[in-house]
């Protein structure tokens, strides 16, 4: 499965979407955590250490935001990472989390890969959600899934780029 779309076309929930939304994302340099969040400027020193015209925030855990097992993860990633190395860009670890540590998502910020190409891992890996921004701009929120059947009042979606392929 770690190869696959995600395999129908579900809505996103508003709790998955607020999930997505309030995640703590780690990106874990050589001076220590920078801290990403949705609708936020990246963090001052990312571009120090990661220098790039546009970061994308993707992991291969979990698709579907459904949980697998830690050696299916594992194997996904690693089939991740050699993708990225055929891509030649370079990368610094993440770790994905709920507000509390739960959920724990291990992955990637990538320096410089193009709208195109994070869409196409995304869904191979059938990844629900990634981060994608320019410099200079505020981290951005990739949703490969359909807006919440129960709409979306009182949810700040101004970070938020839904990307439904066409029906």
């Amino acid at each position: 499965m770690a190869h696959k779309h995600i395999p129908a076309m579900q809505p996103a929930t508003r709790g998955l979407l607020g999930a997505y939304l309030e995640a703590r994302y780690e990106v874990h340099g050589p001076g220590g955590i920078l801290l990403l969040r949705p609708g936020q400027p990246a963090p001052q020193g990312l571009d120090a250490v990661l220098p790039a015209a546009r970061w994308t925030l993707i992991t291969a855990s979990n698709p579907g935001s459904q949980p697998r097992s830690g050696a299916d993860n594992h194997r996904a990633d690693a089939i991740l990472q050699a993708g990225l190395d055929a891509l030649g860009l370079r990368r610094l670890p993440t770790l994905a989390s709920d507000t509390q540590g739960n959920w724990p998502e291990p992955g990637w910020l990538v320096a410089d890969l193009s709208t195109a190409d994070t869409d196409a891992l995304a869904r191979r890996f059938g990844q629900a959600g990634v981060l994608h921004w320019r410099t200079g701009e505020a981290v951005r929120l990739r949703i490969y899934l359909a807006p919440p059947a129960d709409g979306l009042e009182g949810i700040d979606t101004t970070c938020v780029e839904w990307v439904v392929p066409p029906p």
